[in-house]
């Protein structure tokens, strides 16, 4: 055989088998412009009838993304980081991984080298069309050879802008379920003095705000989220069938969809989310998904909305995908274990507390699940009784932790070593809460990690909100024991205090309580359990209004900046503060605390919840 039949015989044998590459794709035969793939030179079409995906092959961004004959997108990308940092996929690689009559997994990788981008990263995206299935699923794998330098990646994430004006409702959750303004209702917007958020002067939200952060929310809660039109009947949708590539754990929010984008975001590094940074000679590398860019129909958007959310269900169920193989970073169902067990909470003080709807969760041991975004983890909602069985998790050993509503911190345990093809049965996880701190006198919220309970705690996501809670809210705050009701007289922020010539005070908030008795001599304890610290400092006062008996300046898990960006909550910390009886009285008591010296709006604490326990 001379050489010219030989390179064909092997460029057919490639063709068969599906592992054709094009750098920059410049390869194209009868048989690539059949089935659900083609190739068109620079770019591909993904085609299985009910959605129609064109994708450029240098950079990976898919251009056009039909259905029903209505385009449902203007752009969608991979991206990296902002500001001077922005970075793509670009001199990508294209081949086809997997082809079959029922599906095709087409990679477009981006090998990392100086000059092209600062993150020291391999990143190698994939596309997947499934015949019968309305959307595209979507993967992407970073990896970082030992021989790459020292790097770090803080925004990783998937964006799918959409075609301004097409869709007319936004879906998030219960509180996020609305009708968006029109591109000309932005456009006569008034700017403001946060970036991203506008005044609308005309349409249906006239003179409220809009803002990409209204729209945060906690990806494990919700499963899908998305935009729909009443008036093409057409829904867009970004539906997660698995979480374990998520950083930060259950309780992370961040952004996901608003005017003009959804966004699947890898690494929620908004409300004070951990980066990813890997060293010089490390080798590691993570699969993100996958998860699917679903379209659907229907009479309106809520209809569209739930039908979203049954898919997520049905997505929950095939994971992990039988169809992606041979991917190490990914390894199947029969490879994977599983961990089964009963959480079980007992306090002496909250007998109704138990572990029921507890969340669970396996994570590397050594590491803060609030801070981890190099390794998976794996977390499920345990039932009303605490049972609980995490499925599809890694073989290895790793630390459990659960936490509970009404409960303080958290529980955890070591070594559970869990093996491929097994479900270790862990038997009952007891949680015996301390309570040798004496009596509980007196508690402010529920411990739930968030700050939803309180006064305006369900209109959070509104942008100026010390616009609307500082007008409706004495200064100083005042709350009586046995008397006030935290839903309405306890904030859910504590900020600086805005007046109504746009300056700022400070804002006392008092406690006042009752002790009928006190011991000779001992403590009282303090808990704060707070849902989100940027750069606030707890000052508090025990009845003296003049001195400070105790400053603290809370330095785990502080940042996010949940206030500005309409958050209930960014990371949890708690602080026990111990009080001496002797600053203690029989009858009427204070404690006044004070988070901002009324210098700018931003510094807050979120309280999750207070107590006071005493010795008697």
């Amino acid at each position: 055989m001379n050489h010219r039949k030989k390179n064909a015989a092997v460029f057919f044998l490639l063709l068969l088998t599906g592992l054709t590459s094009f750098a920059g794709g410049h390869h194209r035969t009868k048989a690539d412009t059949t089935g659900l793939y083609q190739d068109h030179g620079d770019y591909i079409v993904l085609d299985n009838g009910i959605v129609r995906a064109q994708i450029t092959k240098k950079n990976a961004h898919i251009t056009s993304y039909m259905y029903k004959g209505l385009e449902t997108l203007r752009d969608g990308y991979y991206s990296m980081d902002g500001g001077t940092g922005y970075a793509q996929p670009n001199e990508c690689v294209v081949t086809v991984k997997t082809q079959s009559p029922n599906l095709v997994d087409v990679c477009f990788k981006s090998t990392w080298h100086a000059g092209l981008r600062q993150q020291a990263f391999d990143i190698e995206p994939h596309y997947v069309i499934e015949k019968g299935t309305s959307g595209i699923y979507c993967y992407a794998i970073l990896a970082h050879p030992a021989s790459y330098p020292k790097t770090r990646v803080g925004e990783w994430r998937y964006v799918w802008k959409v075609p301004a004006g097409f869709f007319d409702h936004i879906m998030v959750d219960s509180l996020r379920n609305m009708e968006l303004p029109t591109p000309a209702d932005l456009a006569s917007a008034q700017k403001t003095t946060i970036p991203e958020s506008v005044k609308l002067t005309q349409g249906v939200k006239a003179g409220t705000y809009e803002c990409k952060y209204g729209y945060s929310v906690e990806y494990y809660y919700v499963g899908t989220y998305g935009q729909a039109s009443n008036r093409y009947k057409v829904g867009g949708w970004a539906v997660l069938g698995g979480y374990d590539f998520f950083n930060d754990g259950p309780t992370q929010a961040d952004l996901n969809s608003a005017d003009g984008t959804i966004l699947v975001h890898f690494g929620r590094d908004h409300y004070a989310g951990s980066g990813t940074s890997v060293e010089a000679g490390e080798q590691w590398s993570k699969l993100f998904g996958p998860y699917l860019l679903y379209v659907n129909s229907g009479n309106d958007a809520k209809a569209m909305w739930a039908d979203a959310k049954k898919k997520v269900v049905e997505e929950k169920a095939k994971w992990p995908y039988a169809w992606l193989t041979n991917m190490p970073d990914y390894p199947l169902a029969a490879q994977r274990g599983s961990a089964k067990g009963t959480f079980m909470v007992h306090d002496p003080f909250k007998p109704k507390v138990t572990g029921g709807n507890a969340w669970v969760g396996l994570c590397v041991p050594g590491t803060d699940w609030e801070k981890d975004s190099k390794n998976y983890q794996y977390w499920i909602k345990a039932d009303a009784a605490g049972k609980f069985t995490i499925p599809n998790i890694r073989p290895g050993t790793y630390t459990l932790h659960a936490y509970v509503t009404g409960a303080v911190g958290e529980y955890s345990t070591d070594n559970i070593t869990v093996k491929a093809g097994q479900t270790l049965n862990i038997g009952d996880v007891k949680w015996n809460i301390p309570r040798d701190k004496g009596k509980l006198i007196w508690e402010i919220g529920i411990p739930d990690r968030t700050a939803r309970e309180f006064k305006f705690g369900k209109q959070y996501w509104n942008s100026f909100m010390w616009e609307t809670y500082s007008p409706a809210l004495p200064n100083p705050l005042v709350y009586t024991v046995g008397q006030s009701d935290w839903h309405n007289d306890w904030n859910y922020v504590s900020s600086a205090y805005w007046n109504a010539d746009g300056s700022f005070s400070p804002w006392p908030w008092k406690i006042n309580f009752k002790l009928d008795k006190l011991p000779s001599s001992g403590v009282a304890t303090l808990t704060f359990a707070f849902a989100s610290v940027d750069r606030g400092r707890l000052t508090t006062y025990v009845n003296d209004e003049t001195t400070p008996f105790d400053s603290f300046t809370p330095t785990l898990n502080t940042g996010g900046n949940a206030l500005v960006r309409q958050g209930i909550h960014a990371k949890y910390s708690t602080y026990m503060l111990s009080i001496p009886v002797s600053k203690l009285k029989v009858g009427d008591n204070s404690i006044m605390l004070i988070t901002n010296r009324g210098s700018n709006r931003t510094d807050h604490i979120m309280y999750d919840y207070l107590s006071f326990e005493l010795a008697q």
